[in-house]
C-alpha cells in the first residue's frame, strides 16, 4: 500500500487531486498519508502514517486517544522522492516503471544502514511501530525472491534494536514461515473489493476470489499468532457499505478508503 508520493506518475492518470486522510465507516483503523490535525485522531485501534508528516508532539497527542501509531516504511523498494534516494540510488537493483520506484538491495550495508536509521527516526518521533510496504518483492514471485532470507534478518535486526516494536507486514503471506516470530500483524489489501488500475475503476471482488482471501487469510490466522487487518478501497458510500456488510461478517480489523490513500472519503 504505497504513500501518495510513491504514485506521482499515476496520479494524473487517476484524476486524484488534494491531499488529506481517509477514515472508513466505523473502523478501528485508520490509513492516511497525508498531513491530519492530530487531535482529530481518536478511537482507533491502529493508525497508520506516513512519519515525514508528524513530530513528536503530534504523535504523543495521538497516542493518548488510539492504542497504536504506526509509521510507514518501504524495505522492498525506494521512491526517487524520498529524501535518502541519493544515498542508496546507485545500490538500488532495477527500475519498477508501474510504480516509478526502485529495488532495495537489503545485502548492501549502506542501504540497510539506512533503513535502520529511518527505523531510528520513527520511533525517536514515538511511533509504536512500523507498516512494513513492499514486503512482496521479496516473495516466491517477486523480483527479489532471493532476497527473502535477507529480509527476515532485517527484521529480526530491527526488533533486536528496538524491543517491544509493533511491525505490521504488509501482504508477504507466502515469507510468514519465515517472519512471522518478528511481526506482530498482517496486513492484506483488497479481500472483499479488487480495484482495477486498469480502467481506474472501484469493484467488489468476486466471489470466488472473496472465498479464496477468507480461506487465505482463515489459515493464516489459524497457523500464526497475529493479528489481521484488511484494507479495503471503495469511492461511494453505496459501495462503501456493502464492502462494510461483508466486513463485518469477518472476525478482522478492517480500514475502507479510496484507492489514493489522499483524501477523505465523500461517502
Amino acid at each position: 500500500m504505497r504513500p501518495i508520493k510513491h504514485i506521482a506518475s499515476l496520479l494524473a492518470l487517476f484524476s486524484f487531486t488534494g491531499l488529506s486522510c481517509q477514515e472508513s465507516i466505523n473502523s478501528t483503523v485508520l490509513v492516511c498519508y497525508g498531513k491530519i490535525n492530530p487531535d482529530s485522531v481518536r478511537n482507533y485501534k491502529y493508525v497508520i502514517l506516513e512519519s515525514e508528516q508528524f513530530n513528536s508532539f503530534d504523535v504523543g497527542l495521538m497516542k493518548e486517544s488510539n492504542e497504536l501509531i504506526l509509521g510507514y516504511i518501504s524495505l522492498g523498494e525506494v521512491s526517487a522522492n524520498r529524501n535518502y534516494f541519493d544515498l542508496l540510488k546507485e545500490r538500488t537493483l532495477g527500475k519498477n516503471e508501474i510504480w516509478d520506484s526502485y529495488y532495495l538491495n537489503l545485502r548492501d550495508s549502506t542501504t540497510k544502514r539506512t533503513l535502520l536509521g529511518l527505523v531510528e527516526k520513527i520511533r525517536e518521533k514515538g511511533f509504536d511501530g512500523l507498516f512494513l510496504d513492499t514486503v512482496d518483492a521479496f516473495g516466491p514471485w517477486g523480483p527479489s525472491s532471493n532476497q527473502a532470507n535477507d529480509y527476515v534478518s532485517l527484521l529480526k535486526e530491527i526488533t533486536e534494536q528496538f524491543p517491544g516494536i509493533h511491525l505490521m507486514q504488509n501482504s508477504g503471506i507466502a515469507l510468514l514461515p519465515k517472519s512471522a516470530p518478528y511481526v506482530s500483524s498482517l496486513a492484506l489489501e483488497s479481500v472483499v473489493t479488487d480495484y482495477d488500475f486498469g480502467k481506474s475503476a472501484y469493484r467488489l471482488r468476486k466471489t470466488s476470489g472473496f472465498n479464496e482471501r477468507v480461506k487465505e487469510l482463515t489459515e493464516v490466522d489459524e497457523q500464526y499468532d497475529l493479528s489481521i487487518v484488511m484494507i479495503e478501497y471503495a469511492n461511494t458510500k453505496k459501495m462503501a457499505n456493502r464492502v462494510k456488510n461483508q466486513a463485518l461478517n469477518l472476525p478482522w480489523d478492517y480500514f475502507i478508503g479510496k484507492i489514493d490513500l489522499a483524501e477523505i472519503p465523500k461517502y
